[in-house]
């Protein structure tokens, strides 16, 4: 969660979509419940449209998500099994449908399989309650919202899986549900399906996990409570709390966010933090080591943080995302499945204040003022990109003067090399897919496609090299007062050969080889033929 003066929204972005205005929110992931409200179950690996510029606080459940509009209104589209998404129906929906009998809502925050609004002060709840996690004093389901009993004056409201907690405009606490883990944090393990006090004040931002409560107080410090079996409540130790414990070594934070057995920090230099449960690189550190006190996840400078159940995620103020963490099922959105044990990019959205996670997929919404529209397309020969095989390599050159360049291909992240000119993707000489360099022009983002060159580049002059072949090997031999000499196959680096004058390639028959020497200290490539 943001802290109490800021404002959020929801928006899913299409893929390739330069900018986003205030209010707007963009998702990626797994989209099996419709969680990412696109109107699909579709996975996605780049943003896809939800709705636009009216959103002003967003949260994200196991495979739910609600927004808050500036009309005083909330939508949720996902997962419905259990009413959470308040329409009255149990249907899932995987579309934005709207929030039954909800007026004046300014904050919403979302459980596993629960929902939770503010309105006027008060808190309003429904979906699951096996727990009393609605606070209405009994254990029904419910598919509408219902009031939370005595829970007034509040400003900001979170979930867990099968707790509730709120902020006061006081700075004090609230939380209901279950409690077997000290998550409610009066200082017992006894559930209520009431609201109890929660043995903390001076507290700005709350946050909650699978079974543990975090809180960042004014002074920036961090205070955490509930279950620390994986050292999720950061104290150096892996005893569960029923009352709030500070956070070891963290000062000047100013956001925190906790989903599922590990926790997130932002500090006011932009350096983010985590600990807790590290079966899947969700602390970002390149371990799989439990950290039961805050370490540093990479070197981000980043804006805004989010978590979700094994993994979390990080926004800097170039519009850059990063995740890291569990991504067996894609939810990172990279394009792949691969586990992260540190930050990777996975897509690029301006001006993100808000990330949230669920089970499996990312939501983040934009906010500050709208974008100036996009400059007209650059004149011809000017900011282009061209796509030229190199043997088995496809290399990409482009303008100088663009700055830091990221590399698509089609409508997914590939790569980002950086402020360079140039690089060479391996093995991409056949691929059909198109590529483009993305960078910044006056300030807005903009993909430039990389064309093909219509013919490939002259071979290299015939020259003292030749090339025969032993059955499946390749034989290379040449002059003998060349010297150093680096071997090329297919266009890329094989080896280096010194103080000889030949070569045996084993199995490389029928490839294509070529020599680099520098006679008289000048570079020249030569074919072998």
């Amino acid at each position: 969660m943001l802290t109490l003066a800021l404002v959020c929204s929801l928006i899913v972005a299409q893929p390739g979509i330069a900018s986003a205005a205030a209010g707007d929110v963009s998702g990626w992931g797994v989209n099996t419940f419709g969680q990412l409200g696109d109107g699909t179950t579709a996975y996605r690996s780049d943003s896809v449209q939800t709705q636009t510029n009216s959103t002003v606080d967003i949260a994200g459940g196991r495979h739910h998500v609600l927004a808050a509009r500036s009309n005083g209104t909330v939508t949720a589209w996902g997962w419905n099994v259990s009413g959470q998404i308040g329409d009255g129906t149990t249907t899932q929906r995987p579309t934005p449908v709207a929030v039954n009998s909800l007026t004046n809502v300014t904050a919403v925050g979302a459980g596993h399989y629960h929902s939770l609004a503010v309105s006027n002060g008060n808190v309003w709840a429904w979906g699951r309650n096996a727990f009393g996690q609605l606070g209405d004093g009994t254990t029904t389901n419910r598919s509408i919202p219902v009031a939370v009993t005595g829970a007034n004056n509040v400003a900001m409201v979170a979930g867990g899986r099968e707790h509730s907690i709120a902020l006061r405009t006081n700075g004090t606490m609230l939380a209901w549900g279950n409690n077997s883990n000290g998550q409610l944090g009066d200082g017992t393990n006894t559930p209520t399906a009431a609201p109890v006090a929660v043995n903390i004040n001076n507290v700005s931002v709350i946050t909650a996990g699978r079974i543990h409560s975090a809180a960042l107080r004014n002074d920036g410090t961090v205070w955490t409570w509930g279950d620390n079996t994986y050292g999720q409540l950061g104290d150096g130790t892996f005893t569960s709390r029923t009352s709030p414990v500070q956070v070891a070594g963290l000062t000047g934070i100013v956001d925190v966010e906790a989903f599922g057995f590990h926790t997130i920090a932002l500090d006011n230099a932009g350096r983010v933090w985590a600990w807790g449960r590290n079966n899947l690189g969700q602390i970002g550190d390149l371990t799989d080591i439990e950290r039961s006190t805050p370490v540093r996840v990479g070197v981000l400078t980043a804006v805004a943080i989010g978590s979700g159940r094994d993994y979390g995620m990080a926004a800097q103020a170039d519009g850059t995302i990063y995740a890291w963490g569990r991504n067996d099922g894609g939810e990172l959105g990279d394009g792949t499945t691969t586990i992260r044990t540190t930050p990777v990019v996975v897509d690029d959205v301006d001006n993100t204040v808000e990330l949230v996670g669920g089970r499996d997929y990312i939501v983040v919404r934009a906010g500050g003022n709208t974008p100036p529209p996009p400059p007209p397309p650059p004149p011809p020969n000017e900011d282009e990109c061209t796509a030229t095989v190199v043997g088995n390599d496809l290399r990409l050159d482009w303008s100088d003067g663009l700055g830091r360049a990221v590399i698509r291909r089609g409508a997914s992240w590939h790569s980002t090399p950086g402020r360079v000119t140039t690089t060479t993707i391996a093995g991409a000489a056949n691929d059909q897919v198109q590529y483009f360099v993305r960078v910044r022009i006056d300030g807005v983002r903009t993909d430039i496609p990389c064309e093909t060159l219509d013919t490939p580049p002259p071979p290299p002059p015939a020259g003292p090299c030749a090339l025969s072949t032993q059955g499946a090997d390749a034989v290379l031999t040449w002059d003998a007062a060349l010297g150093t000499v680096n071997v090329r196959r297919n266009g890329g680096w094989l080896r280096t050969v010194q103080n000889a004058t030949t070569t045996t390639i084993t199995g490389g028959a029928g490839d294509s080889y070529q020599i680099i020497v520098r006679p008289n200290g000048v570079k020249t490539t030569y074919a072998c033929e």
